[in-house]
């Protein structure tokens, strides 16, 4: 059997309260470590404000006709006419859009009029009378380059340059129109008035 002195009774007291006291600051006087880095790590930074990029530029048109809201709207750039019709709700059911190039680009401040079943739309012009049989003329919205060439004083590169302008600013509206085009001016248009029609 052991024995133990005072001494060395009083030394094991100390010492197991010295291990105790250490094991207490350890786990809870002292916070642990790990969680201190995991909540002193700062939040992360926002976005910066400003403008995107790559935000498009935007154009302005006007819908009209037979739309659910007519109005005026504002669209990326390279937008089509069918985009437009959208924006205003779509189409009416009587609203005739074989009238529309809806593949057409827009461009700014162009008016789209989506006509109805019946009537003449914006870009259209009644054609032949009655009981008239075709007048052999070239409908200049529609027409190729190579029947653009066939009229007169129209080469290789204004045929080009017609069916570029008609696509990139939107169909012709009369005949007159053709001077927007480089290099077409009024004496040539007199020239082709009897050659061409509109619609």
């Amino acid at each position: 059997m052991f024995t133990f002195t005072r001494r060395e009774l009083l030394g094991a007291v100390l010492l197991a309260g010295l291990l105790v006291g250490g094991l207490l600051l350890r786990f809870v006087l002292l916070p642990d470590r790990g969680a201190e880095i995991v909540h002193e790590r700062p939040a992360e930074q926002q976005a910066p404000g400003g403008t995107d990029p790559g935000e498009q530029e935007m154009i302005v048109v006007h819908v009209a006709g037979a739309v659910k809201i007519p109005g005026v709207y504002t669209l990326p750039e390279g937008a089509r006419v069918f985009e437009a019709v959208e924006a205003a709700g779509g189409a009416l059911p009587d609203a005739d859009l074989h009238a529309l190039n809806l593949a057409e680009p827009l461009f700014d401040g162009r008016k789209v009029t989506v006509p109805a079943v019946g009537s003449p739309g914006p870009d259209m012009q009644p054609t032949s009378p009655p009981n008239q049989p075709g007048d052999g003329r070239i409908n200049i919205n529609t027409a190729t380059a190579d029947e653009l060439e066939k009229l007169p004083g129209i080469g290789p590169a204004r045929a080009q340059a017609i069916v570029r302008e008609r696509e990139q600013k939107g169909s012709f509206r009369r005949v007159e129109d053709l001077e927007r085009v480089s290099g077409i001016g009024p004496k040539t248009v007199e020239n082709l008035r009897e050659h061409v029609k509109v619609y």
